[in-house]
Formats: structure tokens, C-alpha cells, sequence
């Protein structure tokens, strides 16, 4: 009797000993299977879901563009002055940033050379005047041959416009200015010998006038159709950057550079402050107007790879490729002159796995707000290290 209780009593241990592992095991299996099965589920709803993309819409350009491109600035008249006499300096009286007027002598030189063959050349006149004279006061009949008084005669007015030569070169001792303007440029000093070549070095003075500046651009041949005589333009300056100097195109040069393909544009600039000095670095903004419709896309809106350029677009939620014909690339945008109308929904950043046909949900893009920028530090007085102020290009 006591061994058969023991079995049963072995037996009911074993029992609860089962039942205690088998409560344990459920309790641990049936949240990791429940656990399991939500995220299977959750992995065939995602399979089975639509994709989302982030769409932007296409936009219609404007009628009319901006190009700011680089000028080189002249003033409107400008010449170099040289001597027209050999000499020494004997004085000057303009200086350079000097208003001058037109016919204002500039400077005054010595010329002993000249004058030593003016003095010869009045000798000679006289001399030749003597023969004329002698030989026409002769009244023998036949003494003296027609042939032999005509020579004579030729003689004298030989030597009378050489010494008018001479004379007016003599005139060229007072150097004068041609025309009103600003001496820009003095190279002589009292004393400074002077000839009347016109080699490059040899200038005396240079004459501005700056009441109007020329600014000459080289427009790219893609803008030059739109360019026209009398149309407004900005003239920018980094010192002044927060304001534009208005202008108009005054001319252009017909046809284009064949080594660069551009246009030179002329475009002329009231100045009657004088705040705009030639020779500046400068910018010329054109406002074109367009000559063909063209639409402007996002840049990240172009499907990378391929040999064309192409979009995916939305229409009645199912993806669509299309070709496209890009034109001027402005970074963060693109020119599209073909295959977009406007008002089409783009997808941004479209990854590989799109396929043509394939439905989509649609989320429209959100521009990031920008950060708060902390203030600016306070410049130090008179900092070396500052930077020089720059023209913006808007």
C-alpha cells in the first residue's frame, strides 16, 4: 500500500511540475505569437498598401525674365591728348578729377627746334619774294623768259606755305582740351620732353566725360532675339547694392561673337551726380521679355539616369513618365521648353521602384522652415580683416 502511494505520489509531482512548465510556456508564447502575427499583418497591409510620393506642381514661366550679366564700363566720350609739336614742357594747368572746357589750354610747350625753322623758313620766303620781285620789275622786252618767272613765282609760294606749316604748327605750342569733360589721366611734368608721336606711352592727358556712362554687356545667344534698342535695364554697383541706376540699351553690335556666341549690347547710364565712376566693376540687369513659353520645374523633380530627361508625373493617381526637353539650369530649378504644359503634378526625388501605371497616394511637398538666424556681430571699428562689400545677383 505505502508503494503505490508513493507512485501516485510521484506521478501528481510530475504532473504539477508539467502543468507549472506548460503554464510558463503559454504565458511566454502567446504574446510573442500575438506580437508576430500584428507585425505580419502589419507588413501585408504595407505590401499590399499604395506608395506615397511627394509631388510639387509644374509652373508656367513668366513672360518675362531677368539676366544679370557683367559690364565693362566707359564713359560716354574719351580721348587721349598728345602733343602735335616737338618740345620741352613749359607749364601745365590741369590735373587729374579737373573739369575742363572745350578749347581750355591744358598745357604750353617750348619748341626751339620749331622756331629755328620758322625763322629759316621766313628767310627763305623773303629771299624767294626778292627773286620774284627782281625778275618781274625787269621791263626789257625778252630779257627775261615766261618759263623763268613762273619758276620764280612757284618758288615764292613753295616757301609760303611752308612757313604757314610751320606757323601752324607753331598754334600746336597750347595744348588744349578737345572737348568738356574730366582730365582723368596727367603724364607730363614741367621740363618732360614731348614729340608729336602718337605711340602708346606718349599721351599727354586723358578727357572723360561721365555725365553718361556705357556700360557694354555680351548677352548669350539664347537671350539676343530679345534684346531691342530703347529697352530699360539696371545698372548695379557693389557700393551702392541696395540700389539700381536705371538704363537703356543704346545699341547693340548686329551679330554675334563668333568665338563666344554673344551679343555686345551697349547700354548707356544717366550720371549727372557722378556717383558712378568708369572703369568700375558693374552688373547689367535686363528684364526680357519671353519669346517662347517655356515651364519651370523643381530640380529634384528629374529622374536620374537614362539616356533622356524625363519626369514622373501623377494623373488620376497612377504614375506617368514623361519626356522632356530641358533649357537653362538655375540650380535649385530647372527650364523646361518641351513636354510640360504647367499645372502638373511632379514627383519629387521619385525612387527606381516606380513603375509606369502604377497607383500612388499623393502627399504634397512642404518647404522646411527656415531657422532663426542669431543676430549679427557687431563689426570692430576700422577691422582689417572685414570683407569687401559684393554685388548681390538676384
Amino acid at each position: 500500500m505505502s508503494d503505490s502511494n508513493s507512485s501516485s505520489r510521484f506521478w501528481l509531482i510530475i504532473f504539477l511540475v508539467l502543468l507549472v512548465f506548460g503554464g510558463l510556456f503559454l504565458l511566454g508564447y502567446l504574446p510573442r505569437h500575438k506580437q508576430e502575427q500584428a507585425r505580419n499583418a502589419e507588413a501585408q497591409q504595407l505590401t499590399e498598401a499604395e506608395p506615397t510620393v511627394t509631388v510639387a506642381k509644374a509652373k508656367a514661366a513668366p513672360d518675362t525674365t531677368t539676366i544679370t550679366l557683367p559690364a565693362d564700363t566707359k564713359s560716354l566720350r574719351e580721348t587721349f591728348v598728345f602733343a602735335q609739336a616737338n618740345g620741352f614742357v613749359k607749364s601745365w594747368s590741369a590735373d587729374i578729377g579737373q573739369k575742363v572746357r572745350a578749347g581750355q589750354v591744358l598745357a604750353e610747350v617750348t619748341t626751339p627746334e620749331l622756331d629755328q625753322q620758322v625763322a629759316q623758313a621766313r628767310a627763305n620766303l623773303g629771299l624767294a619774294r626778292t627773286s620774284y620781285d627782281r625778275l618781274a620789275g625787269v621791263a626789257l622786252p625778252g630779257a627775261i623768259s615766261k618759263q623763268e618767272l613762273d619758276v620764280a613765282k612757284s618758288q615764292f609760294s613753295v616757301q609760303q606755305a611752308a612757313l604757314q606749316q610751320l606757323l601752324a604748327q607753331q598754334a600746336f605750342r597750347r595744348i588744349t582740351a578737345p572737348f568738356s569733360g574730366v582730365v582723368t589721366q596727367r603724364n607730363v611734368e614741367v621740363g618732360s620732353l614731348v614729340s608729336s608721336s602718337n605711340a602708346p606711352g606718349s599721351q599727354l592727358f586723358k578727357i572723360e566725360q561721365t555725365g553718361t556712362l556705357r556700360a557694354f554687356v555680351r548677352v548669350p545667344q539664347n537671350f539676343a532675339p530679345a534684346i531691342k534698342t530703347g529697352m530699360s535695364a539696371d545698372y548695379l554697383v557693389p557700393e551702392y547694392a541696395s540700389r539700381a541706376f536705371p538704363g537703356k540699351v543704346a545699341r547693340d553690335a548686329g551679330a554675334l561673337d563668333p568665338s563666344t556666341r554673344t551679343l555686345l549690347t551697349e547700354v548707356q547710364v544717366p550720371n549727372p551726380g557722378g556717383k558712378l565712376r568708369p572703369g568700375s566693376y558693374a552688373q547689367v540687369k535686363f528684364y526680357l521679355p519671353r519669346t517662347a513659353p517655356s515651364v519651370i520645374i523643381p530640380a529634384n523633380a528629374l529622374v536620374p539616369g537614362g539616356t533622356e530627361s524625363r519626369v514622373a508625373t501623377v494623373q488620376d493617381g497612377k504614375i506617368h513618365y514623361q519626356p522632356i526637353v530641358t533649357g537653362r539650369d538655375f540650380g535649385k530649378q530647372l527650364e523646361v521648353s518641351q513636354g510640360l504644359k504647367g499645372g502638373e503634378l511632379l514627383v519629387l526625388n521619385p525612387f527606381e521602384t516606380l513603375t509606369e501605371g502604377e497607383a500612388v497616394q499623393t502627399k504634397a511637398f512642404t518647404p522646411p522652415a527656415k531657422p532663426a538666424s542669431p543676430p549679427p556681430a557687431k563689426p570692430r571699428p576700422n577691422d582689417p580683416d572685414a570683407p569687401r562689400v559684393s554685388s548681390p545677383v538676384k
